[in-house]
């Protein structure tokens, strides 16, 4: 993607929405809201392993199994206490547990799979409009520069976002550290070879308690 990475400033924190960047889920102009496109097309263009692996790193975390956790026997206890018979089909537990669940079909690709659990972009917004632009940029010759449209990348994971369900109303809650769970789930810059630095780029008050 020379074209697409030329001129773009060094922001590292929507390195989970750029594993998206190869594949859209159809063209949206550019007074459209943004489709979520799911995780799924990530591995296209972040799989290697001299990249980051982006999408290998977020395969093997709790995200990413956080629908078929539905289905274990842990769930379907907490959910009998709570009167619901299967949690992976009733709202209460897919909320929190399937990306974009409550948003509306408009808004999802037709290739998007909710099953993926929390995808990449439950922290960095719904990215068609990111995958359009990037494969335009791809696409334009050699020898062009391709200005990318303000805000077609997704924006940081605050600590807003993550508590949203990481909270006291969630029945398996546990005290929720916010620069803990960021370090945990980050990954590396497709274009550096360090961590997306999510709490440098938020700063100190991002994360505080």
């Amino acid at each position: 993607m020379r074209n697409a990475l030329r001129g773009c400033p060094g922001m590292v924190v929507a390195v989970a929405t750029a594993l998206v960047a190869l594949l859209s889920g159809g063209s949206l102009s550019a007074g459209e809201e943004a489709q979520y496109v799911g995780a799924e097309k990530c591995k296209n263009c972040h799989s290697a392993a001299s990249k980051g692996d982006q999408f290998g790193v977020w395969q093997k975390q709790e995200h990413a199994k956080a629908y078929a956790t539905l289905a274990g026997e842990k769930a379907k206890k907490i959910a009998k206490e709570k009167g619901i018979a299967d949690p992976q089909k009733d709202k209460a537990c897919l909320t929190c547990h399937v990306t974009a669940y409550d948003e509306p079909a408009e808004m999802k690709g037709k290739k998007f799979d909710p099953t993926l659990g929390v995808q990449c972009e439950s922290c960095h917004g719904p990215s068609s409009k990111h995958v359009k632009a990037r494969l335009e940029a791809e696409e334009a010759p050699e020898d062009k520069v391709v200005a990318l449209p303000a805000g077609e990348r997704g924006g940081t994971p605050s600590k807003d976002v993550c508590i949203k369900c990481h909270n006291e109303k969630s029945p398996s809650y546990k005290p929720f550290d916010y620069k803990k769970g960021i370090k945990d789930i980050q990954h590396l810059d497709p274009r550096r070879k360090h961590p997306a630095d999510y709490l440098d780029k938020l700063g100190e008050s991002g994360g505080k308690q």
